[in-house]
């Protein structure tokens, strides 16, 4: 009964020792928190080549890892295009360019560049005349307003024949003829130069909006009128 109750005792006292040796069984170890299992403890069954205690770096380095992948996903920000004059302000307008202005954490900013000028077919840029228009103190409807181009003022041919009394017609060529009495003025359409009476004049025609325009001057001279007075609403025209 004493020998089985020694025995019972030592097997007890053994798988108590046991874990604590396994745990216990470290020594040295290295900055990774790791060590090559030595002999000794190879043989009595503690570990296997090398190993780490507590988790040691491999759990550690993984954990940074995964968190400075976390913190680069997390600062990575698409910024959104803010414009600034989106839309034109008038139907012929045309769209030069985004500049960039500025920006910040969310947004880039532009000014978006408009072109609203207006261009005859040569490039020369010009603008329409809100100008009324009285022959011998009588208003008249145009089918087209006048136009101005370096501060020189253009009335389109076709109003310009009605106001005067000139018939309208082309050549062969394709130029513009304007007839009356003994009066006839050409435009070139190739180089829009004027001719009167088949004399090379110093005029020249622009087109623009698809019209032909002729400068104000010149065709009040040619019609035998003059301009009477001119401000900034009224152009007033006398041919007595």
């Amino acid at each position: 009964m004493k020998r089985l109750i020694l025995i019972l005792s030592s097997v007890l006292l053994f798988s108590l020792v046991t874990p604590a040796l396994a745990l216990a069984h470290s020594g040295r170890t290295d900055s990774s928190g790791g060590h090559n299992c030595s002999a000794k403890s190879i043989s009595k069954g503690l570990c296997t080549g090398y190993h780490y205690h507590n988790g040691g770096s491999s759990s550690k380095g993984s954990s940074s890892k995964g968190s400075s992948a976390s913190s680069s996903s997390a600062t990575k920000i698409t910024k959104e295009k803010i414009i600034n004059n989106e839309y034109a302000t008038a139907p012929h307008c045309k769209k030069i360019e985004d500049k960039f202005k500025s920006s910040d954490t969310y947004y880039n900013y532009y000014e978006r560049i408009w072109d609203c000028n207006y261009y005859t077919d040569k490039g020369s840029v010009f603008t329409y005349l809100d100008l009324s228009l009285y022959l011998d103190k009588k208003y008249q409807s145009l089918n087209k307003p006048l136009i101005s181009i370096k501060d020189s003022s253009y009335i389109p041919v076709r109003d310009f024949s009605q106001l005067f009394g000139y018939s309208i017609d082309t050549n062969k060529a394709g130029n513009i003829i304007l007839t009356k009495d003994k009066t006839t003025i050409e435009i070139n359409i190739e180089n829009n130069k004027i001719s009167l009476n088949g004399k090379a004049t110093a005029v020249v025609a622009v087109k623009a909006d698809n019209s032909y325009y002729i400068p104000v001057r010149s065709a009040v001279k040619w019609a035998n009128g003059k301009i009477a007075s001119i401000d900034k609403s009224n152009l007033y025209i006398s041919t007595k």
